[in-house]
């Protein structure tokens, strides 16, 4: 088995220019925990998440790589957080992407993106066209778990 046989081939996307409005919208409505973003020509830029989400919600302070280590005297409401969020409706999610994370391509095999998922403790890897970077689809825990116990038919 290989990413070609367990991914979705057709994932929701987002545009760099799309909002982080419009994101955290389809996030919630999907239930999603996973966004790739393409550009124009399907490449494959990033992915935004519901770490972004989290990330552009919390004070710089806590968020910063040399930030605060310990986080219990900041005393913000719920509301705040939610105003902050708010904000920053209108940004575009290119200001929000993750671009560590690894992506797999269609031939990799089933041990090695289980394996990646485990290790790199995450639940969805995009799939991606080793010679132009096209985004070809993405691998979910629930598409490799459906598939193993036959589900998927």
């Amino acid at each position: 088995m290989t990413a070609r046989t367990l991914m979705n081939p057709q994932p929701m996307t987002l545009r760099p220019t799309d909002t982080v409005a419009t994101a955290t919208a389809l996030i919630l409505s999907h239930h999603l925990r996973h966004l790739p973003v393409i550009d124009a020509q399907g490449r494959y830029v990033g992915t935004f998440s519901i770490y972004s989400l989290l990330r552009l919600t919390l004070p710089k302070a806590v968020t910063m790589k040399e930030g605060l280590s310990d986080v219990s005297f900041v005393n913000e409401s719920t509301e705040d957080l939610a105003q902050r969020l708010r904000e920053r409706g209108n940004e575009p999610v290119l200001n929000w992407l993750s671009t560590e994370a690894p992506v797999m391509h269609l031939e990799t095999s089933s041990m090695e993106i289980m394996l990646l998922m485990l290790q790199g403790r995450t639940t969805s890897i995009p799939v991606v066209d080793k010679s132009n970077q096209r985004l070809e689809g993405i691998i979910s825990f629930w598409d490799v778990f459906k598939k193993l116990t036959g589900e998927d038919a």
